[in-house]
């Protein structure tokens, strides 16, 4: 079983990889995690391409440092997990993601939105839910 899980440094997204990792012990599966640095430069007249590229950059060395502490996490407790980093907009990384790999679950975070801004923004984790091609499992 190849387990997929989401990781944007948060708090539940931390839990949801520990028990994506544990699950994919416990089923001999593979483990992956995946991180997605947004694109904020999507044609913006405001930002030039200076910008926009140490913009990039940035948020391209955030994720490979968030990634590389999730990685150490692991290992200090005896898992081993391939990671991908992805571009864009973060439900569609993961998907991109899921595919790629030919993942049998999607393992993610729940940000837990309530009200109004649930209701205007969706959550990551839902639209996941929604649009994925696989089994998703989303850890409170």
């Amino acid at each position: 079983m190849k387990i997929l899980a989401a990781h944007d440094g948060s708090a539940p997204a931390d839990q949801a990889l520990l028990f994506a990792a544990e699950m994919a012990q416990k089923l001999e599966g593979e483990l992956h995690l995946v991180t997605v640095v947004p694109d904020l430069c999507l044609s913006s007249e405001e930002v030039s391409p200076n910008e926009c590229s140490l913009i990039t950059s940035s948020l391209q060395s955030s994720a490979q440092g968030g990634l590389r502490k999730a990685q150490e996490m692991l290992t200090g407790r005896g898992f081993q997990a391939q990671t991908h980093v992805k571009a864009g907009r973060p439900v569609d990384g993961i998907l991109d993601a899921a595919e790629e790999i030919g993942a049998d679950m999607i393992v993610v975070g729940s940000q837990g939105r309530h009200g109004a801004k649930r209701w205007l923004l969706g959550s990551v984790s839902t639209k996941v839910a929604e649009f994925a091609k696989c089994k998703v499992l989303i850890v409170k």
